[in-house]
C-alpha cells in the first residue's frame, strides 16, 4: 500500500510539475535575444542586421523582446535566416526563461571570381556561390580573366574554368606557404590559369590542374632553394608546366 501511495504521489508531483512548467511556457515572453555569429573574423552580417532582420520578418516590425514566445515561429524565423546568401545554416531556439538563440554559420569564402563582363561573386569551400557584400570585403584569393562561369544564388560551380579555379583555391587554401604567395589568378585564352604572387614582379605559368600537387611542390622548392639565392627581380616567368623541372626566363629589364 505503501508503494502504491509513493507512485500516486510522485505521479501527482509529475504532472503539477508538467502542468505549471507548460503553462510558463505558453505565457512566457522573450526577455532577450542572444546572437551568435561564426566565424567571428567574417563581418558580412552583424547582430543588429540579424536581429532587425529576425524581428521585421517574423514579428512585421515588432520588437522580438517582450514577445510571447507562443507568438514567435520560430521554424519560419530559422529558414528565413538561411535564406540570407552569406549565411551557410541557422538554427533559432528559445528556453524556458524567455532567451531566443540565433546562431548563424556564414559562408567562408575561398576565392573571389570576376567574369570576363565584371560580374564578380565569391565560392567558398564547398564550391557553392555566393554574392559579394557591400559593407565588407573579404580578402582572399583573386581571380580574372577568361571565366564565363555563371552567377546564381546558391549555385555550384559548373564549368571547365570554373572547377580548374576551385581546385587551384583549394589547394592554395589548405597550404600556408601558398596562401601567403599567390594573390591572383588570371585565365589567359585556352584556358591557361597563370598565378601572379604578392610579391615579385613576375608571373607563374601553372597552365593546367594536371599534376597540381607536382607543380606546387616543384614551386615550393624553388622559391626555398633558388629564388632566394638569385634573386626575385631577376625573372619575368616562371613556368610549371613542364614534368620535373622548372622553366625560368630572366626579366627583359
Amino acid at each position: 500500500m505503501f508503494y502504491i501511495l509513493l507512485w500516486v504521489c510522485l505521479f501527482v508531483v509529475f504532472v503539477c510539475a508538467y502542468w505549471f512548467g507548460f503553462k510558463k511556457e505558453a505565457t512566457q515572453k522573450c526577455t532577450q535575444v542572444d546572437v551568435q555569429i561564426l566565424p567571428q573574423e567574417i563581418k558580412f552580417i552583424n547582430q543588429k542586421q540579424v536581429i532587425d532582420f529576425a524581428s521585421n520578418k517574423a514579428q512585421k516590425g515588432k520588437c522580438l523582446v517582450g514577445t510571447p514566445l507562443s507568438k514567435l515561429n520560430i521554424l519560419q524565423m530559422e529558414k528565413r535566416l538561411s535564406q540570407i546568401p552569406f549565411i551557410q545554416s541557422a538554427q533559432v531556439y528559445a528556453n524556458i526563461d524567455g532567451k531566443l538563440s540565433i546562431e548563424l554559420q556564414q559562408r567562408v569564402p575561398m576565392i573571389r571570381v570576376e567574369r570576363y563582363d565584371g560580374m564578380q561573386f565569391y565560392i567558398d569551400q564547398y564550391g557553392v556561390k555566393f554574392p559579394l557584400c557591400d559593407q565588407y570585403v573579404h580578402r582572399v584569393l583573386f581571380a580574372n580573366g577568361n571565366i564565363f562561369e555563371r552567377f546564381e544564388k546558391e549555385d555550384t560551380v559548373y564549368s571547365f574554368v570554373g572547377n580548374e579555379l576551385f581546385k587551384v583555391a583549394s589547394y592554395v587554401d589548405n597550404d600556408p606557404f601558398l596562401k601567403a604567395l599567390v594573390e591572383q589568378i588570371f585565365v589567359r585564352a585556352g584556358n591557361e590559369m597563370v598565378l601572379i604572387p604578392k610579391m615579385g614582379d613576375f608571373e607563374i605559368i601553372l597552365g593546367s590542374t594536371e599534376d597540381l600537387s607536382d607543380k606546387f611542390e616543384k614551386l615550393k622548392v624553388f622559391y626555398k632553394e633558388a629564388l632566394n639565392r638569385i634573386g626575385w627581380d631577376n625573372f619575368g616567368t616562371i613556368d610549371l608546366r613542364f614534368k620535373s623541372q622548372v622553366v625560368c626566363k630572366k626579366n627583359k629589364a
